[in-house]
């Protein structure tokens, strides 16, 4: 029985009343195995996806009696970050098989995002089409599947689809649709960049700005038009009326060019694989990185400080694996509105001093003098440098250890792990972001973070420059001879 019934396309969109727009007729077209689309928002990924299973619909009634001969079913799946994700696709292909009355089975079609209950059954079960969140992978469990649609596969881990997915297509050597607005250069860019190499022939992939849509901007947006317009925001002039006709770009693209900063603008309209839009920590997931975590009575004990009033004193209470180098934060202190004495006393009293050194923000050597009184643990410098020296310490701890064993042994795991007790500095990883409009650029310089839920991280990268040095001086050719601390004694102590 072949799953591969070539149909006629334009004939099944205009019998469900789908007339897709002129970037999305390559994709529907193309007969690849696996696709990947990049695109802005704002641009049909959620028509596009339910276009290719209104064909499949059509498809399963075509091959209705070997289907039931064979004893077997066509089962595709809708997989979002969150059910709300793949209730996208689900409501406009569920909408469109309503507006043929379509033979739903009853029981068996449900539409419920909010419990999670998305399912499209028809000819008694022959043809399945469920929503499925990757929030919880203990449901991605099936016998095989012909189809997949990984909607905002950017947002999602790779291992939803590398473990969960993938292998649940071999059996009827099933197709993949990966659709998203990127999120940087993560697993769906190296999954996009497999797509347009043409030694991969099963694989293949588009990017598409928003205005690629004429039904939602219907004067497009030309290059040389784009080019324009950004050159004259760039060095600050007014987008006057003429300047607005004779690019040619339409004008809720210009708008969301005034009101977004570059690089959110380069992300989320113009699809580009940016590094810089969002998350400061991408590849942070409470899942993975997030855990109850054992004291370690033989591995070395650290802190690790951002001082502030107003803004909270971080202290965080940091185990290291002296022979794999492992970090586990075990504790914060996270308090606003404490002097210096007071930090020192609650640190204290939480029995949270007991260890080898801290690594403090160095702006503070007043402060960093009496912690050292009265906590008796003398400081570690060469804490500061570039910002982005030590998001890039962070970063790549976040990556696996063991990466050449398989994903699920329990040796390979994350490089740093948080208690889950440390909820604020849980949160400021999550929360911590670069500028996203045009406002927050001017304030800030759009490659550097925002000065906003950072104080964690901040303390989190004091610890990783002090303790691990200046990449650049290590790059030079030979290790990092010292570290001198802020009162200038040495910092190491048996224990």
């Amino acid at each position: 029985m072949s799953g591969q019934v070539r149909l006629r396309f334009s004939k099944i969109f205009k019998h469900m009343g789908y007339e897709p727009h002129v970037a999305q007729k390559p994709v529907h077209c193309s007969y690849c195995r696996n696709k990947v689309i990049a695109a802005g928002r704002r641009f049909g990924k959620s028509e596009l996806g339910a276009g290719e299973l209104d064909v499949e619909a059509v498809r399963a009634k075509f091959l209705l009696n070997s289907l039931i001969d064979s004893g077997k079913r066509r089962e595709f799946w809708i997989v979002g970050p969150e059910y709300t994700d793949a209730e996208k696709e689900f409501r406009k292909h569920y909408d469109a098989l309503k507006r043929v009355d379509a033979p739903f089975d009853k029981p068996g079609t449900y539409y419920d995002p909010h419990s999670g209950d998305l399912q499209i059954s028809m000819y008694k079960g022959k043809y399945l089409v469920l929503g499925k969140s990757a929030k919880h992978p203990e449901r991605l469990v099936g016998e095989g599947l012909n189809g997949v649609i990984m909607a905002e596969a950017a947002k999602q881990r790779e291992r939803t689809w590398t473990k969960y997915i993938r292998p649940m297509l071999a059996d009827f050597q099933g197709w993949s649709l990966h659709s998203s607005t990127p999120e940087g250069k993560n697993w769906f860019y190296d999954l996009w960049m497999r797509g347009q190499d043409p030694n991969n022939p099963s694989w293949e992939s588009w990017r598409f700005g928003s205005w690629a849509n004429p039904h939602v901007y219907p004067m497009g947006a030309p290059a040389q038009g784009l080019a324009m317009l950004r050159e004259a925001l760039q060095n600050r002039q007014p987008l006057t009326q003429r300047l607005r006709n004779d690019s040619r770009v339409d004008p809720e693209i210009i708008e969301m060019m005034i009101d977004l900063s570059e690089e959110t603008f380069n992300q989320e309209v113009a699809a580009s694989f940016t590094e810089f839009a969002g998350r400061v920590f991408k590849m942070f997931d409470e899942e993975i990185h997030v855990t109850d975590l054992q004291y370690e009575p033989a591995w070395n004990h650290y802190a690790a400080v951002d001082y502030g009033f107003t803004n909270p004193f971080v202290w965080l209470l940091i185990q290291e694996n002296p022979l794999t180098g492992e970090v586990h934060v075990l504790d914060e202190i996270y308090e606003p509105g404490l002097s210096i004495d007071d930090a020192a006393r609650l640190v204290y009293d939480r029995n949270l001093h007991n260890v080898l050194t801290f690594f403090p923000d160095p702006a503070s050597p007043s402060d960093t003098l009496a912690l050292e009184r009265h906590l008796r643990v003398r400081a570690t410098g060469g804490t500061g440098g570039e910002i982005n020296v030590r998001l890039r310490y962070i970063r790549e701890a976040l990556k696996d250890m063991n990466t050449h064993l398989p994903e699920d042994d329990p040796l390979r795991h994350p490089k740093l792990l948080i208690d889950r007790k440390c909820v604020n500095t849980i949160r400021d990883m999550l929360n911590y972001r670069y500028p996203q409009t045009s406002s927050e650029s001017n304030r800030n310089p759009s490659d550097l973070p925002l000065k906003k839920d950072d104080h964690g991280p901040e303390a989190l990268g004091r610890f990783y420059r002090g303790r691990y040095g200046d990449p650049v001086l290590q790059s030079g050719g030979g290790a990092r001879v010292g570290r001198s601390n802020l009162s200038g004694r040495r910092t190491t102590r048996s224990r």
